[in-house]
C-alpha cells in the first residue's frame, strides 16, 4: 500500500473458537468495503487464519489471554496508521458490516468536517442467516432484515438521552435486563486524528462495551453511563483517566456525529446469544480494577495472576456466547 488514502478503513480479526461463519463473515465485508483497510489479526496461539492478502495492511498480534480484546488491537492499528501516516480520517469498522451505498465514505468523511468522532451509519440493519452464496451489496440489500436499529449518535441527535427505556429498542438490540442504550453504540465509527492527536480507543472493558464508553466519554455523559452500568470505583477512576488523556475536554470535541448512512449487520448466531445483559454482572460485583487484574505491559492483554476467579468467569462468558 503506498501513498496518503483520504479515509482508511481499521477493523479488527480474531476467531479463537475456529468457526467458519467468521471467516467468511470479514470476506464479504472486505468485498464490499471500497476503501484501504488495515486489519489487526489476534490470535493467542499465533496461528493465523488470514494471509496478507486479506487486507491492504495485515498486522498480526500473538499471545494474551481470552479476553475483549478488540480495542487493544484497534489500538494497534491507530499506531501504525499515525506512524506511516497512512490516512487522516479512521473508519474503525467491525468485520462482518456491509454499508448499503458504495459511497459511504463520502458521507463519513463530510460529517468529520463537523466533528472529530462520528457513527458512520444511521441505522443498522440486523440480517437474517444467509446462504455462504449472499455476498454481494446488491444481493445483501435486497434481504428483509429481522431488525433495525438506529444509531446511539442518531439517536442522541433526536431525543437527546443515552438510555432509554423503551422496551422495542432494546428487544432490537437484544439487551434484556440492562437499561439499553437509546441507539446502537458500535458497529462503525470514525475519527480525524489530526483533531485528536492524543486519541486511542479505552481497552480494558474485558467482556465488551468499549463502544460505548467511547460515546458516553465523547458526549460528556461517563456520569450517566456509571450511574446505569455497574462499574466499580477503581474502573470508572481507569476510564476517567484514560478519558481525561485521549478526549481531552474542549467544546467542539464533546459530541458525537453521524454520517446518514445504512449499515447491513451480517449474521453470526444471535443477538440473544451475547448475553449482552449477563456480562454488565461480571466485572463491578467483583470489584474490577484494570491496574492490577489485568497486565497492560505486552501486545495482548493477559490477566494478572491475582485475577485466577475473573479469569474463569470472563473466559465462560465468552465461550457462551455462541457466536463464531
Amino acid at each position: 500500500m503506498s501513498g496518503k488514502s483520504a479515509l482508511i478503513a481499521l477493523t479488527t480479526y480474531y476467531n479463537p473458537f475456529k468457526g467458519e461463519r467468521r471467516r467468511h463473515n470479514y470476506q464479504v465485508f472486505r468485498e464490499n468495503l471500497g476503501v484501504p483497510l488495515v486489519t489487526v489479526e489476534w490470535s493467542p496461539d499465533a496461528r493465523f487464519d488470514l494471509g496478507e492478502s486479506d487486507a491492504d495492511v495485515m498486522i498480526r498480534i500473538s499471545g494474551g489471554d481470552l479476553m475483549w480484546q478488540k480495542e487493544r488491537m484497534l489500538n494497534h492499528g491507530l499506531s501504525r496508521i499515525r506512524a506511516d501516516r497512512l490516512a487522516g480520517d479512521v473508519a474503525i469498522l467491525d468485520a462482518d458490516v456491509v454499508f448499503a451505498d458504495a459511497d459511504w465514505h463520502l458521507r463519513v468523511e463530510d460529517a468529520l468536517d463537523d466533528c472529530p468522532i462520528v457513527q458512520c451509519h444511521s441505522w443498522v440493519d440486523y440480517l437474517p442467516e444467509l446462504p455462504p452464496t449472499v455476498r454481494s451489496r446488491c444481493d445483501l440489500v435486497s434481504q428483509a432484515p429481522e431488525s433495525s436499529v438506529g444509531s446511539l449518535a442518531f439517536a442522541l441527535a433526536q431525543k437527546g438521552s443515552l438510555f432509554t427505556t423503551d422496551v422495542a429498542t432494546a428487544n432490537a438490540m437484544a439487551i434484556t435486563r440492562a437499561v439499553s442504550p437509546a441507539g446502537g453504540p458500535g458497529m462503525a465509527c470514525a475519527v480525524r486524528l489530526a483533531a485528536l492527536p492524543d486519541f486511542a480507543l479505552y481497552d480494558a472493558n474485558i467482556v465488551g462495551g468499549g463502544d460505548l464508553v467511547l460515546a458516553a466519554a465523547v458526549t460528556g455523559r461517563l456520569q450517566e453511563l456509571f450511574s446505569v452500568r455497574h462499574y466499580a470505583p477503581r474502573h470508572q477512576a481507569d476510564v476517567m483517566a484514560w478519558a481525561a488523556h485521549c478526549l481531552p475536554g474542549h467544546p467542539d470535541q464533546q459530541r458525537l456525529g453521524y454520517a446518514d448512512n445504512r449499515v447491513m449487520h451480517l449474521w453470526h448466531g444471535t443477538l440473544e446469544g451475547r448475553q449482552y445483559g449477563e456480562r454488565m454482572k461480571i466485572l463491578g460485583p467483583r470489584g474490577y480494577d484494570p491496574a492490577v487484574d489485568i497486565d497492560r505491559g505486552l501486545d495482548a492483554l493477559r490477566f494478572m495472576p491475582r485475577a485466577t476467579e475473573l479469569k474463569t468467569v470472563v473466559e465462560a462468558y465468552l465461550r457462551s456466547r455462541n457466536d463464531a
